[in-house]
């Protein structure tokens, strides 16, 4: 299996930036307001986070659903 069709694959903000072509910082506000995917710590205790591929992939293809790709 191709690691990148992997779903549960987690993926850190550099990656997020380059999937969705959004600044970290309209990311982060996006999630304050309920509308992008918010992040989950990687390690109890930890200060990594990161997201699952799918959970950004599913809000790319709503967002397509929406008109809201160009």
């Amino acid at each position: 299996m191709d690691v990148n069709l992997n779903p549960l694959r987690i993926i850190r903000m550099q990656e997020v930036t380059d999937k969705v072509a959004l600044q970290p910082s309209t990311i982060y506000a996006m999630v304050q307001t309920g509308r992008f995917p918010a992040p989950f710590k990687i390690a109890p205790g930890g200060r990594a986070s990161g997201w699952l591929v799918g959970d950004i992939d599913s809000w790319l293809l709503a967002r397509a659903d929406e008109g809201g790709a160009a």
